[in-house]
């Protein structure tokens, strides 16, 4: 039997429905909430901006874009230090792709089976339907389902697609740290230190998907690819960075 919810009302992490029953939210709204439902200190935020200047677009300069950039590139390792914003985690992932198929002159991408990328050609859903787009999906190192189970060797699915599967030489290798829609699924541990080490000897981009794992939300770190130990070249993001004002 279905069961669907009519929710109307939250309050930080509770959600309730028409009756007025209460729920602990444990899905954050499609991971939209990082910051809880309707918390005071972001409500008294936008009411105060509200009362100054609702919109305006980046094509007007405004302080609180700048400061905001310096902010989260303060948040960043190594020389990860530049900022461009754009619409959503889309169109984040779909320039990241261009910026690195620009860099390395080549087209190809390699992406991970199961993989969610918004709307963006490396999202997998059939690999033939991606063949347009130069896309080219490798074993998903799932360490609980996974042929390998939690053993780095996933990593050699990687390097065999690059040797047999590509002229040699590849554009990047884009991945989410946790697969968000394709399950919650980890990563294998170890996975992305080899990998990144593959594409970056064969002129390809890194780049670290962190559109649901980004700002503190897997607990141990403020950033998914840092549970893995690595640097990418390019991170995107969205969602949470709608309520991450601090």
């Amino acid at each position: 039997m279905m069961f669907e919810l009519n929710i109307v009302e939250g309050k930080m992490q509770y959600l309730f429905d028409e009756n007025g029953r209460r729920y602990l939210d444990a899905f954050a709204g499609i991971v939209t909430v990082s910051c809880g439902h309707c918390h005071p200190e972001i409500l008294s935020a936008i009411e105060e901006q509200n009362k100054l200047l609702q919109h305006a677009t980046t094509i007007y300069l405004h302080h609180a874009i700048a400061d905001f950039a310096e902010g989260l590139a303060a948040k960043m390792p190594g020389n990860l230090k530049v900022v461009y914003f754009v619409n959503s985690g889309t169109e984040a992932n779909e320039l990241a792709m261009l910026m690195a198929r620009l860099y390395s002159v080549n087209l190809g991408m390699i992406a991970l089976r199961n993989a969610y990328h918004g709307g963006s050609w490396c999202h997998w859903i059939d690999s033939s339907k991606h063949m347009e787009g130069e896309i080219h999906h490798v074993v998903n190192p799932n360490p609980y389902r996974g042929v390998f189970g939690s053993n780095s060797l996933y990593a050699q699915d990687v390097q065999d697609h690059i040797d047999h599967g590509t002229s040699g030489r590849v554009a990047g290798f884009i991945s989410e740290t946790i697969q968000g829609v394709g399950g919650a699924v980890e990563l294998a541990p170890g996975y992305l230190k080899p990998v990144y080490e593959m594409i970056c000897k064969v002129g390809g981009v890194c780049i670290a998907d962190e559109v649901q794992t980004g700002f503190g939300r897997t607990g141990s770190h403020y950033w998914g690819f840092q549970t893995q130990d690595v640097i990418p070249d390019i991170v995107t993001m969205a969602k949470a960075l709608k309520k991450c004002h601090r």
